[in-house]
């Protein structure tokens, strides 16, 4: 197996873990609190914006649309889901930055996609660098609030701000040169595509086993 196949190979994998976890999750589902709902359905989310993605890229040869419009989504969950859940109550800073960045998302698709014909040389949205961006800033608000408050409801929404900080963290760096990442004519780009998977598989991995770990407690 070269190199390249075996960056191929990695890419099949998070779609074959999301649908586990969700099958996994489906049976604990009656027992699972807001929160972890609501991490049940991001997972949805996410596996549905990848098989779309996949199915454009097999109809289309290009599914590079899917990335702004993945990035609008998951934005939009964690503006709900860190004011909805994490916060002590609902941040209008934070809520109106989501709405700015959802904007410009929507605003860099009409561009990209409806407004000119797409240029692949020429593509390098920010679309998920903000997206990345809006959520670490969300996440740090939490640390702060818990620090101003000088306590902390429980340590599983400590645990689980944590890991979505440091996971966004690392993906920003990796999305930054996107268009580097295909068009770049290096073998470089695949180390990045592989630290990318590799991260995005130990986040669902977590996600799945909060869930599953929720659901059982609860019952």
């Amino acid at each position: 197996m070269t190199f390249i196949e075996f960056a191929n190979f990695l890419s099949q994998i998070p779609p074959v873990i999301l649908t586990l976890g969700l099958v996994a999750g489906v049976f604990v589902f009656k027992s699972l609190d807001s929160l972890h709902r609501s991490l049940f359905w991001y997972m949805a989310l996410m596996l549905g914006t990848d098989l779309a993605g996949r199915v454009l890229k097999f109809t289309h040869g290009n599914n590079l649309i899917v990335l702004p419009v993945y990035s609008l989504i998951e934005l939009g969950f964690f503006v709900y889901f860190y004011n909805r859940f994490l916060l002590v109550k609902p941040n209008k800073i934070l809520i109106g930055l989501g709405i700015v960045g959802a904007v410009y998302i929507i605003a860099e698709i009409l561009g990209y996609f409806v407004l000119n014909t797409l240029d692949i040389k020429q593509f390098q949205p920010y679309a998920k660098v903000l997206d990345n961006f809006l959520i670490i800033i969300m996440a740090l608000a939490f640390v702060q609030e818990k620090m101003a408050n000088f306590k902390e409801s429980g340590w599983g929404n400590f645990k689980l701000n944590t890991v979505i900080l440091v996971f966004f963290t690392l993906t920003i760096i990796i999305f930054l040169p996107f268009n580097f990442l295909i068009n770049g004519s290096s073998d470089v780009k695949f180390y990045f595509w592989i630290v990318n998977v590799i991260a995005v598989v130990l986040f669902y991995l977590f996600l799945i086993s909060e869930i599953w770990k929720n659901g059982r407690t609860q019952k």
